[in-house]
């Protein structure tokens, strides 16, 4: 009965946090603008790691280092968000995404990577539409989930890493790096 209540609780958690995660991103940071004839700017790339009411770690395609945030417990649950923004609206924001993991066994290591089904976020107008500036998807993850290693085996390293790509009206994309969260033990 411990596990089906704990498990519950971290559910309620999580939902929480998806909840308060989409009314502040959706909310605070994007406003409604008009899709123009003609717009040959990219549109901008965003980065994002928020747990509890706070964004731990944010970065743009705009400049500065590649996000990259040390987890401080594993079993935390963080929302990852990718998201574009543009002043003639985004239309599409597209994560791909992926887990590695090292594991040791004395002087031995091995890499374990696995891809995830990548995650894309659209919406609909036309030149003359009111559309958002900015679109946002995200997964939320804890790194517990990926840090099992083969019996035998220590675990070194987990990371889990998100590459974000964002499109305007106008087809013009524009990509953030890989972003990443990691931690070890």
């Amino acid at each position: 009965m411990r596990r089906d209540r704990s498990l519950n609780e971290r559910w309620r958690r999580a939902a929480g946090l998806l909840g308060l995660g989409l009314a502040l991103v959706g909310c605070d940071y994007f406003y409604d603008v008009t899709v123009p004839a003609s717009d040959s700017t990219p549109p901008v790339a965003w980065a994002a790691v928020w747990r509890q009411d706070v964004y731990e770690a944010v970065s743009s395609s705009d400049g500065g280092a590649a996000l990259s945030f040390a987890v401080p417990d594993p079993n935390d649950y963080y929302m990852l968000i990718g998201a574009g923004t543009d002043d003639g609206g985004t239309k599409k924001v597209t994560i791909q995404q992926e887990f590695s993991r090292t594991c040791i066994q004395g002087d031995i290591g091995q890499l374990q990577t696995g891809l995830l089904v990548p995650m894309v976020e659209t919406q609909s107008g036309t030149v003359g539409a009111t559309v958002s500036n900015g679109v946002w998807t995200g997964p939320m993850v804890r790194l517990s989930d990926y840090a099992t290693c083969d019996s035998g085996w220590t675990l070194s390293h987990v990371a889990y890493l998100w590459h974000v790509t964002a499109e305007d009206f106008h087809g013009n994309k524009k990509s953030h790096g890989w972003a990443r969260i990691h931690w070890s033990p």
